[in-house]
C-alpha cells in the first residue's frame, strides 16, 4: 500500500444512514461498528508496508477465518476474537480499493474519492439565530 493524503490510518467513519443509533436487540451492530472504527485504521497502518504477496496471504487467511467461523463472529464462541480480527483486517485490505468499502455501518478508504462519506462528516456547531 502506498502513502496518500488520508495519512497512515486511512479514513474510517460511521455511515449514518446504515448505522442507526437505536436499541435493536442486543446492540451487536452498534458495538461492532464502533469496534471497527478503532481496529480498521490500525490494520490499514499495519498493511501500508506489506508486499502484495503479504496482502494476498492476509486476504486468504481473513477469508478462511470468516467463512469458517462467521457464526462465532456474530453470536460468540471459541473463535469470536479471531473472526472479528479477520473481519477488520479484510475491511482494511478492501479500503485500498478504488472508492474504499462501506459495510456494517462503516466506510473505510485510503485515498480521496468522489462521494466519500467521510467528506461530509462534521461535528455539530452552535445553533445560529434566524431572523
Amino acid at each position: 500500500m502506498t502513502a496518500d493524503t488520508h495519512g497512515p490510518f486511512g479514513r474510517v467513519v460511521l455511515v449514518p444512514k446504515s448505522h442507526p443509533r437505536r436499541s435493536d436487540g442486543d446492540g451487536f451492530r452498534e458495538r461492532l461498528a464502533d469496534w471497527l472504527l478503532f481496529m480498521v485504521p490500525m490494520f490499514i497502518a499495519e498493511q501500508r508496508s506489506a508486499s502484495a504477496k503479504e496482502i494476498e496471504r492476509a486476504r486468504g487467511e481473513a477469508l478462511e477465518q470468516i467463512a469458517s467461523h462467521g457464526d462465532d463472529l456474530q453470536y460468540g464462541g471459541r473463535y469470536q476474537g479471531p473472526s472479528r480480527t479477520a473481519l477488520a483486517k479484510g475491511i482494511a485490505i478492501l479500503a485500498s480499493a478504488e472508492g474504499g468499502i462501506t459495510t456494517l455501518g462503516v466506510h473505510a478508504c485510503t485515498a480521496p474519492h468522489l462521494h466519500c462519506p467521510g467528506d461530509h462528516q462534521s461535528t455539530p456547531g452552535p445553533a445560529k439565530d434566524k431572523k
